[in-house]
């Protein structure tokens, strides 16, 4: 049975209170518990991931490995030695890092909030049992709200502001040569065109081959840089909602799609590759994971906005990056 909103007022003129009091009473009372700042999870998880990192660093990029040591010696001697010999090395790779990822991932916030798109604050995920200490950072934000320019500008924001830390600490890295102290020599890093260009420039009077380093000779910057890199290659490739996902979306809108399954299905063949010719497939858990958000992206709320000559041109010009930052084989496991 409805009663309407006329029939309640009539009853509480004549048997209830005023309609001012009513007006009163019905005003939801203040919760008596306040809501947590939206700063406090992103703060734990920022300082959570520094740390990982920072172990990372200490162990030289090789957690299992040192691990194994400490295990196979029935004692953390070799654990207390890498922390003796590379706490500075480990929060230099930390910080350098963070600064990184945290650029990239502000360059996506504060783009989100200048169109007053809704976002979280940068989430770091950290990961200690991982070479580098972290899975990244991200941001969340509504997406239902922004239209195709807005997808393409918050998309290329990180990856250029990132990139604008990135470049000097990975100079950085080259000019000054400081490796940590280890036990482990079991990683080789293959380093991407961006980083061996770097260093014909840094080095022009003795430039020296640089296709792999080793986790026992890779400054901490260098390395802090390389995984920078390595993590603005995977994010601009143009699939689903990857930072490359929105940039392909700004430049072709819905036509974007066969573009973004022509990148998904290179990029299987590079994984299948990988796995029968070195035994290791990369970025496999990344492939599988994708479907779940979608190869294209997604229907923005105009997705025909043009965007522009500019945008247009920076738009094709990033698609390099992953040509640029990824490595044709990033890690290789010495005597496997």
């Amino acid at each position: 049975m409805r009663i309407s909103p006329e029939e309640v007022a009539r009853t509480l003129q004549v048997f209830g209170p005023s309609l001012e009091e009513v007006d009163r009473l019905s005003t939801p009372l203040e919760p008596l518990r306040r809501r947590r700042p939206v700063w406090v999870v992103p703060t734990i998880l920022l300082v959570t991931t520094v740390i990982s990192m920072a172990w990372a660093g200490i162990v030289a990029w090789a957690p299992f490995e040192i691990l194994a040591q400490a295990v196979q010696q029935e004692s953390l001697f070799v654990v207390r030695q890498h922390v003796l010999a590379n706490w500075v090395s480990g929060l230099i790779f930390s910080v350098s890092l963070a600064v990184i990822l945290g650029a990239h991932e502000l360059g996506h916030y504060v783009a989100s909030k200048l169109y007053g798109i809704q976002s979280t604050l940068p989430l770091f995920i950290p990961f200690p049992l991982s070479p580098t200490g972290t899975c990244g950072a991200v941001i969340m934000m509504d997406g239902n709200q922004a239209d195709r320019k807005q997808f393409f500008d918050i998309g290329i924001a990180g990856p250029i502001a990132g990139l604008v830390f990135a470049i000097p600490i990975a100079i950085l890295g080259l000019t000054f040569q400081f490796s940590p102290q280890t036990t482990s020599d079991s990683i080789q890093f293959g380093q991407p065109l961006i980083i061996q260009g770097l260093n014909y420039v840094v080095n022009v009077n003795g430039a020296v081959r640089m296709d792999w380093i080793a986790n026992s000779s890779m400054n901490p910057m260098l390395m802090a840089a390389w995984v920078g890199f390595l993590v603005t290659g995977l994010n601009m490739i143009p699939i689903s909602q990857l930072d490359g996902g929105h940039v392909i979306f700004g430049l072709l809108g819905r036509r974007s799609k066969g573009v973004a399954w022509a990148a998904y299905l290179v990029c299987v063949a590079i994984v299948i590759y990988s796995s029968l010719r070195y035994g290791q497939p990369m970025f496999v858990l990344m492939l599988l994971l994708i479907p779940l958000m979608g190869i294209a992206h997604p229907q923005s709320r105009n997705d025909y906005v043009e965007i522009g000559f500019w945008r247009t041109a920076l738009g094709w010009a990033s698609l390099t990056i992953p040509i640029l930052c990824i490595p044709l084989r990033p890690v290789a496991l010495v005597g496997y």
